[in-house]
């Protein structure tokens, strides 16, 4: 019972916070002198810290408490197409630090595992050695897009890297502070949506993600769906018609992987002479730039009917979801978000489809993290624990717990 009231505790002041001792009684319906209790255990373990105290009409001044953001942190790590990046994420969602590591271009499309493995353990160890300071570490979270199974620490497909059946947490075994987690990026943050984004207000909502990789997550209740083999959420291979083009390498048609991923927006850019072969860096960066309107030009209008379309066709399969599960919200990230003047053409093309009178304009919104959002998804599985049990990081008197002591050599 008392590991369940730090938790309500805990979870009211991520919530609302700062808050005052009384605010916490009132939204958690625990008593003043339990709340008294709890909230110095959780100062001791490093989540909580007071605040500035906030003058009363009467009595003496009320001493709010907020999430620590100097406390204990998680590491994530994002391995992604073109980088992999890290970072040290604190207990209130925060990035305290981030770095990027550049992939090596692969000559034959697909990149190495146990390369990319190798090159995610060398550059912790000097991310750490940097960054940490004295703070202590609580593990870490490996997210990636594909088909991922946390459970048996298995990507099982992901055809943009080139990877099947990759036991991934094997290969990282005992090489980064742990527990070393995984999960499927898209996944990872609807969870981080839910504590500290665009799901804080809503009990149903559905993430979809528009990048290097497509990926939708159903919440339904404040869980997250996995299904059976962790395999729910596949949307890329969602079939567009209309669309000429290349077929798409995995199921042989013109589906949503094939015309709306950055990759494929990137490739036609390529074609179109809209980018260069030697535009290797942040190509889709370059495009929305060259869309954009620049003094007194008016943009390439080639490079703004390509964002346009990819917008379109992405709003067609987000109305499919919409009609299907009717959530309270969808929530849009990925490079999609990056060109947000073409959001109009997708929710429009939403408003068009939908038959169950559900308003885009009210209901579709974008993610709330920004750059950090890579790092924050990968780490959440580590903070949700606390969240859940914040008393663990204290030893049986007292103490720090063996997991939150320090860095794996």
């Amino acid at each position: 019972m008392r590991r369940g009231n730090a938790s309500a505790v805990l979870r009211a002041v991520l919530a609302g916070g700062p808050l005052s001792r009384a605010d916490i009684a009132r939204s958690t319906g625990l008593s003043a002198p339990s709340v008294t209790k709890l909230t110095a255990v959780l100062v001791e373990a490093g989540v909580l810290r007071e605040e500035a105290p906030l003058e009363a009409a009467q009595g003496r001044p009320r001493v709010p408490v907020g999430v620590d953001p100097r406390g204990p942190a998680a590491l994530g790590v994002h391995i992604g197409l073109l980088r992999t990046t890290l970072g040290l994420v604190a207990l209130d969602g925060t990035v305290a630090a981030q770095r990027v590591l550049d992939h090596d271009a692969p000559a034959d499309g697909g990149l190495d595992p146990r390369r990319i493995a190798e090159q995610a353990v060398d550059g912790a160890r000097e991310f750490l050695a940097d960054r940490l300071g004295g703070r202590r570490i609580l593990g870490t979270g490996i997210s990636l897009g594909g088909w991922v199974d946390g459970d048996t620490g298995t990507v099982v497909e992901h055809s943009a890297l080139g990877w099947s059946d990759v036991r991934l947490l094997e290969l990282l075994d005992g090489r980064l502070p742990g527990p070393v987690l995984l999960d499927q990026n898209v996944r990872a943050s609807a969870r981080a949506e839910l504590w500290f984004g665009a799901g804080r207000e809503v009990d149903d909502f559905v993430y979809v993600f528009f990048g290097n990789i497509l990926g939708a997550a159903v919440v339904v209740d404040r869980s997250v769906h996995r299904g059976p083999g962790a395999a729910a959420g596949g949307i890329e291979h969602l079939p567009v018609s209309g669309e000429p083009g290349t077929p798409c390498p995995c199921c042989g048609a013109a589906c949503l992987s094939a015309v709306a991923s950055d990759a494929a927006l990137v490739e036609r850019a390529r074609t179109a002479g809209i980018l260069s072969a030697a535009d290797e860096h942040l190509p889709l960066e370059r495009l929305i730039a060259a869309a954009r309107p620049a003094g007194t030009g008016s943009g390439d209008l080639r490079a703004q009917e390509l964002l346009r379309t990819r917008a379109r066709h992405a709003g067609r399969a987000v109305a499919t979801v919409v009609d299907l599960l009717n959530p309270s919200r969808v929530v849009l990230a990925g490079g999609i978000v990056a060109a947000d003047e073409y959001l109009a053409d997708l929710r429009q093309e939403i408003t068009d489809r939908v038959h169950r009178g559900w308003s885009a304009t009210e209901r579709v919104v974008t993610s709330t993290f920004g750059s950090g959002t890579l790092v924050v998804a990968s780490a959440m599985p580590l903070l949700e624990g606390v969240y859940q049990d914040p008393i663990a990081l204290l030893g049986p008197e007292g103490r720090e717990s063996p997991a939150a002591q320090g860095v794996a050599s």
